[in-house]
Order: structure tokens, then sequence, then C-alpha cells
């Protein structure tokens, strides 16, 4: 998946939490490796696994 893409959908997430423009690049590129990791291990939707480690990210929990 382009890093690009998941990296757009990280941010449109964060909206949802009024925290837009809160990261640094070492944030939005620990996420997409994040993403990216849960979504190989796990059979889910791009979608889901972005709101997961979103939510997990703003409420400073590992899931």
């Amino acid at each position: 998946m382009n890093e690009k893409w998941i990296l757009k959908m990280i941010l449109q997430s964060f909206q949802q939490y009024e925290l837009h423009g809160s990261l640094s690049k070492k944030e939005e590129e620990e996420l997409v490796a994040k993403v990216m990791q849960k979504r190989a291990q796990e059979d889910s939707e791009w979608f889901e696994t972005v709101e997961d480690v979103v939510y997990g990210f703003v409420t400073n929990q590992e899931l």
C-alpha cells in the first residue's frame, strides 16, 4: 500500500479528534509503520486498521 495514502487516511482520522496538524514527521512515520504492520498481521479493512491505530495513539494505548 502507498505510504502517502495511508498517511492521508491517518491525518483525516485525526480531524475527528480535532488534533489535525499536531503530529511530528517522526510520529507520522511511526503511525504509518504501525498501520502497515497491523494490516499485515490481521485480515481487516484499511480504514478499520487506521482507526484502531489512531485511537490507540490518541488514547495513549498500544492496541
